[in-house]
């Protein structure tokens, strides 16, 4: 594992200050900025019938909350009534930040609220166990923070009757409680690594010793290869300013306005005025910083895969501007959804385009990679063998 998770805990006695302190701090974590309050599907079908009784249904079931705070409970928690709690609360309140670097919280997984909740509705009740805290006299709520470089969850701990008169962890509890998330964060990985090592030793075991390099290489293209067919796993999206969330929700306005009332939402179904419109505002999205140098490397893979058949610069020019015209009508389809679940829920629907079209674009260039790394082995493969039978005509 390339870098550790970071695990921080403090913890407040129950002064009038430190419960004032706990109230303003369950709201921070729950609003501020960069706090994951989950995103709308946009990726299913939408039919735009508003104010049917149908749609009045599916709003209030799937509208997602104003802020970005889970508990143990699946249903969302009210945050009036948590700070409440916690600025009545007389006894004991831990806090801690749970910290993954971004390269691992990619690769394990480990990027959204969702994953988060997961993870601490598996870990908190046997890691307040090892505090003494017992998961019928816990309780907790948390939120997460897509950081660009190291995302993170703040977790506000507490038990619903104070017994704990210690607020200190000893050594001890500090390294049980960080073995437990270790444990069910890297879980996935291990089992997965587990596997791929078994699967790999019997392949040698059951391969002549001569042919185990062969082999080995073998696998490695197969990793490749899976990497070109999945995409992926994309990184943290670029940080959504406050002047660019406001400009994109204005466009998403003016594109709602013109597109049909109701029928399947698809780009390749809309008037010719919504295709231009979706199309605008995809350029200027895919001009912000951050998904604009991920376009640019994009095109360079297109023009670097059709360099292995041409060396025409005008047909490598067109390989990149086909690259650029798919990913523009992908990320278009996300725009024109987006634009129709504007009735839903405005500020969570920029976050979802955003986010979406952020995921789109890197899920083809992280194909694009590979694709390129496997044209590349292949070309060396071929001169490999090239000189082999050059070397074999010499004797």
């Amino acid at each position: 594992m390339s870098s550790p998770f970071v695990m921080k805990i403090a913890f407040y006695p129950p002064t009038s200050k430190n419960q004032a302190r706990n109230s303003a701090h369950v709201q921070y974590i729950a609003t501020r900025p960069g706090a994951d309050r989950g995103e709308l599907s946009i990726n299913d079908e939408i039919e735009l019938e508003p104010d049917t009784p149908e749609w009045h249904t599916k709003y209030m079931h799937e509208r997602p909350g104003s802020h970005g705070l889970f508990t143990a409970e699946e249903e969302m928690p009210d945050l009036g009534e948590v700070q409440k709690e916690l600025k009545n609360h007389n006894g004991i309140v831990w806090r801690m930040v749970l910290s993954l670097k971004e390269d691992d919280a990619v690769r394990l997984g480990y990027t959204t609220r969702e994953s988060w909740e997961k993870v601490l509705r598996a870990a908190l009740p046997e890691a307040a166990a090892k505090m003494g805290i017992p998961e019928s006299n816990l309780r907790w709520a948390a939120a997460f923070h897509q950081t660009k470089g190291h995302p993170h969850v703040h977790v506000i701990l507490w038990e619903k009757e104070p017994k704990r008169i210690r607020g200190v962890l000893s050594y001890g509890e500090r390294k049980d409680i960080r073995k437990i998330f270790i444990r069910e964060i890297y879980a996935k990985e291990r089992l997965a690594l587990t596997a791929e090592k078994s699967a790999v030793r019997d392949l040698i075991r059951d391969t002549a010793r001569s042919d185990v390099v062969n082999v080995l290489r073998k696998v490695e293209s197969a990793r490749v290869k899976v990497r070109a067919l999945s995409g992926g796993k994309t990184g943290l999206p670029p940080p959504l300013e406050p002047h660019v969330r406001e400009e994109l929700l204005e466009k998403l306005k003016e594109l709602s306005k013109i597109m049909p009332s109701r029928g399947r939402i698809a780009f390749a179904y809309m008037p010719e005025e919504v295709k231009e419109k979706a199309k605008e505002i995809t350029d200027w999205l895919l001009k912000q910083p951050g998904f604009s140098q991920s376009v640019e490397r994009y095109k360079d893979l297109a023009k670097e895969l059709a360099s292995h058949y041409t060396t025409n610069p005008e047909v490598l020019e067109k390989a990149a501007e086909k690259a650029y015209e798919d990913i523009q009508k992908r990320t278009a389809q996300i725009v024109l959804k987006g634009a129709a679940a504007l009735q839903k829920d405005p500020s969570k629907v920029i976050n979802t385009v955003w986010r979406s079209a952020w995921r789109a674009l890197e899920r083809e260039r992280l194909r694009a990679e590979a694709e390129a790394s496997i044209a590349a082995q292949r070309e060396m493969e071929k001169k490999r063998r090239m000189v082999e039978r050059g070397e074999s005509r010499e004797i």
